[in-house]
């Protein structure tokens, strides 16, 4: 297919690299008896049982060696895999849970730890999943059609979850949640990945309706974007049941994961589909996140070539306990 179609579609971002990790809840354990960093995750707890009205929150640890890991961290483990000595005009980080050290915020502590030269940084949050495609609006709103940029998506969930009531209310049942950091490289006005930003909707119908909206929104981006496949939230997936997606009109099926990643979910499951060889150079793919609500969020991405592709897998390099 010509690139004709992105005619009307305006200005994309390219990205050539996709680094990425992720934090399965097996490797984590609980801080118990209080940790040594509990000054840090104490505002957490205090938040936490002062808005449920209870009392004995307790933390979570990912441990690497003695050291318990932040959302931080992970950024920086997938941000060293881009190169050590980088230069961005522009790093986005977006992360909506909060970070495990209270009192300071994991952009700053990043931007003073690494070597990295970065001209423009910024924060996101409050997105929750809608960050994974809501971010490339905010680069294209952000960066010079020539200038590199670093998009960081990031969340760990650092209290534990014990029921509808806790931090993190599941209300899909079928999969689990992760913890990941992505990171997307872009080096300037052009790439092997070729991304437009397709818009957010907000879905109106009556839950009796609600998947037939969501896959006529699909169904039509698809069209629009001339894409022949798809990558849906994981969580969307599980909502709107297995049995709906066969109505996506394209030659590859959808497939759900019994994972969702939360805002690197789109891009992981992207990333691991190149890297198996499922979606291959010349394939338009449509990428949808969903914020467990009311609210969806796309991005087409055309592959022109293979992007750089580096997974981290967390079980070779840390400990638990």
């Amino acid at each position: 297919m010509s690139n004709s179609v992105y005619a009307e579609h305006g200005t994309p971002i390219y990205v050539d690299h996709i680094s990425w990790l992720t934090a399965e809840d097996h490797l984590y354990s609980l801080d118990w008896p209080t940790p040594d960093d509990y000054f840090y995750v104490l505002p957490h707890i205090y938040m936490e049982d002062h808005y449920y009205g209870r009392a004995g929150s307790v933390s979570r640890s990912l441990l690497w060696g003695e050291r318990r890991l932040t959302a931080g961290d992970l950024a920086l483990m997938v941000l060293e895999k881009l190169g050590t000595h980088a230069s961005w005009d522009w790093m986005i980080l977006a992360q909506t849970y909060p970070e495990r050290h209270a009192l300071t915020a994991p952009l700053a502590r990043m931007l003073e730890s690494a070597s990295w030269q970065v001209k423009h940084p910024l924060g996101v949050t409050h997105m929750g999943a809608l960050a994974g495609t809501e971010a490339i609006q905010v680069a294209l709103w952000s960066k010079l059609p020539r200038e590199k940029a670093v998009i960081v998506l990031v969340e760990q969930r650092i209290l534990q979850d014990e029921g509808p009531d806790a931090y993190r209310h599941r209300s899909a049942s079928q999969g689990e949640l992760s913890d990941m950091a992505v990171a997307l490289e872009s080096g300037g006005d052009q790439g092997a990945l070729q991304i437009h930003y397709a818009g957010k909707r907000v879905i109106t119908s009556a839950e009796t309706d609600f998947a037939a909206e969501i896959l006529g929104s699909i169904q039509h981006l698809m069209s629009d974007y001339a894409a022949e496949q798809v990558i849906l939230q994981s969580s969307l997936g599980w909502h709107i049941g297995g049995h709906l997606l066969s109505q996506i009109h394209a030659p590859y099926s959808c497939s759900v994961s019994t994972v969702d990643y939360q805002s690197g979910d789109v891009w992981i499951q992207l990333a691991d589909r190149l890297q198996k060889g499922s979606i291959q150079p010349g394939a338009r793919v449509l990428l949808i996140s969903w914020d467990d609500a009311r609210t969806i969020s796309a991005c087409c991405v055309h592959v022109l070539h293979k992007p750089l592709l580096s997974r981290i897998t967390l079980n070779q390099e840390i400990k638990t306990s």
